[in-house]
């Protein structure tokens, strides 16, 4: 997927121009100019293919990974790093800034970190450098919601529909115009003009197939980046280069709702899609209560980041007994706390997979925590329970566990 200003050569960049395309500094693209990881040309120019190179040459070296250590994996043939472009990830910047972005909202830009976690992708920083195809996607899917209800509520739930697949998305999304009286023999009894009544079943293929390719471009980014970063990491570590672990490194919790699939195919996805709703809410307030973020919804679940273990294991708990509590089926979670690649807002590596293969491995009702993270609980008096050595899918090694309740944390946290 090559993009190109105009119909001539390909569009070079500057140095600068590059460090904003793929939001890294312009150091680094020089390091890795020096290094040979990428190349500069005799004009002093860099080909549009280096912005995604640049873009995961930065989540590395942002985790602890440095040039050199990456010049290894290239020069060792473990990792194709000239061949990250043939993968479709060369985006078209706009040359403006998720923040100059959001301002054209107006009052409706307040929505847009609850339609980016409604799509099931992390809000972009501020400073981020905006793609063509994603300020296309996100406007007109705004603007087709409005036209059926300007409150929040379809507009939320038509982006986590999207967000969750394509096999979901043609009926579901024409069963909630429906429900907000959008279809055309609908608006017609309300006395729209026939121009008007069909306007939103017009341009909803169109916006959707807008909103698909830039969705299935973001998580096949997601999907790609996190698997190149996790080998990565496995592979500096064999060969003795990866940095020492933090000492009090950030922690990551999956919290899932049980028996999803089964309700969903019993109720069908509004159910599923309201409870997402219910969900979201309850786990804004609780990581919120405790330093920590939302940083994706994955349609039974939600992804989150905390500063700390202690301050996990704290919002989890509020979490998984706040569920239940507001008429939600029970949740289990699973927290681990390590290094983390941070990019555009998600997060990769393996302390992520861990996490969410520990969520996996819990029951109805059921916090587990990693037995390294674990560790640091007991200086902040968190007691826990033994829950043994465990093969998780994914993981190569064996993984201890323990359980934590909320009767073993320290009531004075």
């Amino acid at each position: 997927m090559n993009h190109s200003s105009g119909q001539g050569s390909p569009r070079r960049l500057s140095p600068d121009q590059l460090a904003f395309e793929a939001g890294a500094p312009v150091a680094l693209i020089d390091e890795l100019s020096t290094a040979g990881a990428i190349r500069r040309g005799p004009d002093g120019l860099h080909e549009l293919a280096d912005v995604p190179r640049v873009r995961l040459a930065h989540a590395l070296t942002a985790s602890g990974i440095s040039v050199a250590d990456l010049m290894h994996e290239i020069t060792t043939g473990k990792m194709p790093f000239s061949e990250i472009p043939r993968m479709g990830f060369i985006p078209e910047a706009t040359g403006r800034t998720f923040e100059a972005f959001a301002r054209t909202f107006g009052d409706r830009a307040d929505l847009l970190p609850d339609l980016y976690a409604a799509f099931g992708l992390a809000t972009p920083p501020p400073e981020t450098a905006m793609r063509n195809h994603e300020e296309q996607a996100v406007t007109s899917f705004m603007d087709l919601w409005a036209i059926v209800d300007e409150r929040p509520e379809p507009l939320l739930r038509a982006a986590r529909i999207a967000g969750e697949g394509m096999r979901h998305m043609v009926a579901a999304l024409t069963d909630l115009i429906d429900e907000f009286e959008g279809s055309p023999p609908q608006r017609l009894r309300r006395g729209f003009s026939v121009e008007d009544a069909i306007a939103p079943s017009v341009r909803q293929a169109e916006v959707m197939d807008g909103v698909y390719a830039w969705l299935r471009e973001r998580h096949l980014e997601y999907d790609v980046f996190d698997r190149i970063v996790r080998f990565t990491e496995s592979s500096l570590q064999r060969a003795g280069r990866l940095p020492a672990r933090p000492r009090n490194p950030p922690a990551i919790a999956f919290v899932d709702l049980a028996g999803y699939t089964e309700r969903t195919a019993q109720a069908g996805d509004e159910l599923a899609a309201k409870e997402a709703t219910t969900l979201q809410a309850l786990a804004l307030a609780a990581a919120g209560a405790h330093g920590g973020r939302v940083v994706k919804l994955l349609g039974d679940g939600v992804m989150l980041r905390f500063n700390s273990a202690h301050e996990a294991v704290l919002g989890v708990l509020e979490l998984m007994a706040a569920i239940p509590a507001n008429g939600l089926p029970q949740a289990h979670a699973g927290i681990a706390s390590g290094r983390i690649v941070v990019r555009d807002g998600d997060i990769y590596g393996h302390t992520v997979n861990l996490a969410s293969r520990i969520a996996s491995h819990a029951t109805a009702g059921e916090l587990l925590v990693s037995r390294e993270t674990a560790d640091l609980l007991l200086s902040v008096g968190v007691e826990w329970e033994d829950a043994g050595q465990v093969q998780l899918k994914g993981i190569p090694e064996p993984v201890g566990l323990v359980r934590i309740s909320a009767a073993e944390t320290d009531p004075r946290a």
